[in-house]
């Protein structure tokens, strides 16, 4: 049944191509139940680009406009939280929605948004357990649910690589990539976009995979770091290989990752506990924007070295070391050998006791 779905879908969006592609652009035909007259309808780029706005009459609303590809926008009621995102693409695309639940939202017409649904079908039981065990985490317990955490996001990432092997020419294929290339590794992300057309590979997203294949190293444990040079808040270089120190912590972070900020303050302990026995961290910043990095810095008490090349998700070091997800770290000794990876919470308080107090008892 499944490979029958598959079959109808592919000639679904084959004859869709043929009748609703235009070269004037897309039309927006949207239906929000229950929303009053006049409230304003906003579309978003991104969390903070407006593309274009309407109002709502009668429960109906329209956009009309031009993308140069598919491109993730957002439709969002002004001054409430009910949002939904999807695939905008040059065609005619309807909505209908209610308020109050307007992420849940039907569309019909986007050939990219069908393929990004077909996508969410197929995780359907992995982000159901992943939410489950999101929900069952404690202090106590968080350690152990992370290595089963990210098991699954092992597993979550072998179905992003099916669908890019069943979708290779979709706008949904090359985001997909995008967020699993650290995982996959820089042989299979290189072999499937391989898999993809000339259009795709030429879009800033398969520019910066080309990018990643080029960088990665991917160090692991046991060994040697991979040197890099970054610059901290005040505009100076800084090489990843003139930070000395008995064990170093590679810990890459960002302003806007919650889990990082959240463990910023049980760093700063550790780091005080042990800094004048050899103990050294060294930040690295997924950040772009450097005001919300030097805030972060400042507002979190973080004394060590911090460095940043600005480019967000594509930071230069994070590719080196094949960093994805934040937070991320390598705990490396002083003859530059990575001894640890992920390492966060109670392990790394037990790790560093472990290191510089039963060290020196011996």
């Amino acid at each position: 049944m499944k490979y029958l779905g598959l079959i109808i879908f592919t000639l679904l969006i084959s004859t869709s191509c043929q009748k609703n592609d235009t070269t004037d652009g897309y039309l927006i035909n949207g239906v929000a139940r229950n929303i009053p007259d006049s409230t304003a309808i906003l579309m978003y780029l991104d969390t903070n680009t407006i593309l274009d706005s309407t109002i709502i009459v009668n429960e109906t609303f329209q956009f009309k406009g031009k993308v140069e590809r598919p491109t993730r926008v957002m439709l969002r009621i002004k001054s409430t939280r009910d949002r939904r995102m999807f695939w905008l693409e040059n065609h005619k695309i309807d909505i209908t929605g209610e308020k109050g639940n307007l992420i849940n939202g039907e569309i019909v017409g986007s050939i990219t948004q069908k393929e990004a649904e077909l996508l969410l079908d197929r995780k359907d039981s992995i982000f159901k357990e992943m939410n489950r065990i999101e929900a069952m985490v404690t202090d106590k317990n968080r350690d152990s649910l992370f290595v089963i955490y990210n098991q699954m996001i092992d597993k979550e990432v072998e179905i992003n690589k099916n669908f890019i092997e069943d979708y290779p020419d979709s706008y949904e294929s090359i985001t997909i990539l995008t967020n699993s290339k650290e995982k996959l590794g820089p042989a299979e992300t290189g072999r499937l976009l391989s898999l993809m057309n000339k259009e795709l590979q030429s879009t800033d997203e398969g520019k910066s995979i080309t990018h990643f294949i080029e960088l990665n190293k991917s160090p692991q444990v046991g060994e040697k770091y991979v040197d890099f040079e970054q610059t901290n808040i005040e505009g100076q270089p800084i090489r990843f290989s003139e930070i000395k120190g008995k064990y170093t912590l590679l810990e890459f972070w960002s302003s806007y990752c919650g889990p990082c900020r959240a463990e910023n303050p049980e760093l700063v302990k550790e780091y005080e506990r042990y800094k004048d026995k050899g103990f050294v961290i060294f930040g690295v910043s997924l950040d772009a924007k450097k005001e919300n990095w030097i805030k972060a810095i400042e507002k979190d008490g973080l004394t060590w070295e911090n460095v940043s090349d600005l480019k967000g998700g594509d930071n230069e070091a994070a590719m080196i070391y094949g960093v994805g997800d934040l937070p991320d770290n390598f705990l490396i000794d002083e003859n530059g050998i990575i001894i640890a990876r992920y390492i966060r919470g109670d392990n790394l308080k037990k790790k560093l006791k472990a290191l510089f107090e039963e060290e020196v008892s011996l």
